[in-house]
């Protein structure tokens, strides 16, 4: 029986999906690891038992049990919705190389029509964050968000991954897309302090020159190929959280992209999955890294909790803490669709004291838009920063029981490794079968 677990963050991002995709690969031997949203922002910490880490970005965060748990790492497959980075994914397969995982390149197939983030692209998001000042969006800076529009605008004339292999193609796609994006600098330049302006490497770049460098980038082995490896078991890798989702998350603190599972299951019926589970992930508590609301914030609390694998970042400034928000967990189970089961990451963080969990807001309330509605989601990010928290005192057993009122818990992580991670049997194989 061929089988599949969609793995889907439940929160703003960085609720340990890496850690869980390491820990579902060894566990249930799965040969494929399929990323099917976001893009190179992603940042998905791996560690393991021996102190040796990766922040996957772009490759799967199961490579790493193909070193120890099983006979060799799944492969990844980046689905026709993610977003890549040449120059990121070549540092990234080096990394993996110097860790001792055999030609990472040959492990990783794309599908042709994944789109490409460029240099001029990356500018542009840089240029337009920087020039909203005080009403910052909360961007990554990784272009991923201008990639998206410039596609949206202008269709075949963005690049694509199979354009990196057709030189002639990628240098006309690039010069027009150089052309565009520098029209489009002029009404943010003079809002931009004139110091950074100058940092830009982008100015002077040209498309001959960038067209070389990307194609050289793509790392050897890589197969740009729209048909999914065949598998057994395939783990599907979410990115971000849906708290973020571009018709979903909170405008216009989101992402330009869909991260429900919703492309997950446009896969899963092309593979002819037999049987899928659906995990929903989270941490302990909530977090936040880049602008927008967070009723639970604490200050003691993020004063306290560390987190090394997100640190301050020019863009998103530092990783927020705030107790477990239980409207905001609700609100994503309901628009993530129906969920198998919870992952709780961080629960070593909290320790055996007692925390807090917000079950309720005095104030207002989340209800999720009938239909992919911005000017809703508008509304309820106002809704979210004036939102009055109704915290209580529970132990992490209690917490854990506040959560299953959601989806039965699952997974539990105590620690950054999958040896520091338990799981219940996933009894809802079947139930969720694909005729």
């Amino acid at each position: 029986m061929k089988r599949a677990i969609i793995t889907v963050g439940l929160g703003f991002g960085d609720e340990g999906k890496g850690a869980t995709v390491d820990y579902l690969t060894r566990k249930f031997e799965a040969d494929l690891v399929v990323r099917y949203c976001g893009g190179c922002q992603a940042g998905h910490n791996v560690r393991l038992p021996d102190g040796r880490g990766h922040t996957f970005s772009q490759i799967s965060a199961g490579t790493l049990a193909g070193l120890s748990d099983l006979p060799a790492p799944p492969r990844t497959y980046l689905g026709p919705h993610v977003i890549i980075d040449p120059l990121a994914l070549a540092q990234e397969a080096q990394h993996l190389a110097e860790l001792g995982v055999p030609d990472p390149g040959s492990l990783l197939t794309i599908h042709p029509r994944c789109l490409v983030t460029t240099p001029w692209l990356k500018m542009l998001n840089h240029l337009r964050e920087l020039a909203r000042g005080d009403a910052k969006h909360g961007s990554c800076g990784q272009g991923i968000g201008e990639t998206r529009s410039y596609w949206l605008k202008h269709g075949t004339d963005a690049v694509f991954a199979r354009d990196l292999r057709d030189l002639d193609s990628l240098r006309q796609k690039l010069e027009l897309q150089r052309q565009r994006a520098l029209l489009d600098c002029q009404q943010l330049i003079d809002r931009i302090d004139p110091e950074f302006l100058r940092e830009l490497d982008a100015w002077g770049q040209n498309a001959e020159d960038a067209a070389w460098e990307l194609s050289a980038a793509l790392p050897g082995g890589v197969a740009i190929d729209a048909a999914i490896p065949n598998c057994r078991t395939a783990i599907f890798e979410g990115a971000q959280g849906v708290l973020l989702d571009e018709y979903r998350g909170f405008h216009p603190h989101t992402t330009w992209s869909t991260v429900t599972p919703h492309h997950a299951w446009e896969l899963i019926h092309q593979m002819g999955v037999e049987a899928v589970a659906v995990l929903g992930v989270t941490r302990a508590y909530t977090t936040r890294h880049g602008e927008g609301p967070l009723p639970t914030y604490d200050a003691e609390l993020t004063a306290r909790l560390n987190d090394a694998g997100n640190p301050w970042n020019r863009w998103q400034g530092s990783l927020r803490w705030g107790w477990l928000d239980l409207p905001l967990l609700r609100y994503a189970a309901t628009v993530a669709g129906p969920l198998d089961g919870l992952v709780v990451n961080h629960l070593d963080q909290l320790g055996d004291s007692q925390c807090q969990v917000c079950e309720t807001y005095r104030n207002v309330s989340l209800p999720p838009a009938a239909a992919p509605n911005l000017a809703w989601q508008s509304r309820l990010n106002e809704q979210l920063r004036v939102a009055e928290p109704v915290l209580s005192r529970v132990t992490p057993e209690a917490l854990l029981d506040s959560l299953s009122a959601i989806a039965p818990v699952i997974v539990t992580g105590n620690g950054p490794t999958h040896l520091e991670r338990s799981s219940d049997e996933l009894p809802f194989w079947v139930r969720r079968s694909i005729e």
